[in-house]
């Protein structure tokens, strides 16, 4: 039987960041991802939402996210607590790589 890929599935959005936080910053960075990735696991189109930090450098992390489609991905974009992570102003550099579904 041919394997046939959901509707859903087929518009899923699905991103890996990698985050380099400024230097001396990594505690902050880190909390500020944790809260960053209870709020958004809790939004409507979410499917995954998870950090980790590397272990040759504290200030070096990898995010892993998907949403259903591209709308709630820009929603998530919006949404107070993304703004906030941003506004934060924690973060050098952002790597950002679309991953196939």
């Amino acid at each position: 039987m041919p394997d046939h890929a959901s509707p859903v599935s087929a518009f899923l959005v699905r991103k890996l960041a990698r985050i380099s936080g400024k230097p001396h910053h990594s505690e902050a960075l880190s909390d500020a991802l944790c809260e960053l990735e209870f709020a958004t696991r809790q939004e409507p189109g979410c499917r995954e939402f998870a950090f980790f930090r590397a272990l040759s450098d504290p200030d070096s992390f990898v995010l892993l996210e998907a949403f259903d489609n591209q709308a709630a991905f820009d929603l998530h974009m919006t949404l107070p607590h993304t703004q906030r992570f941003f506004a934060a102003q924690l973060v050098a550099n952002v790597a950002v790589t679309p991953m196939d579904a």
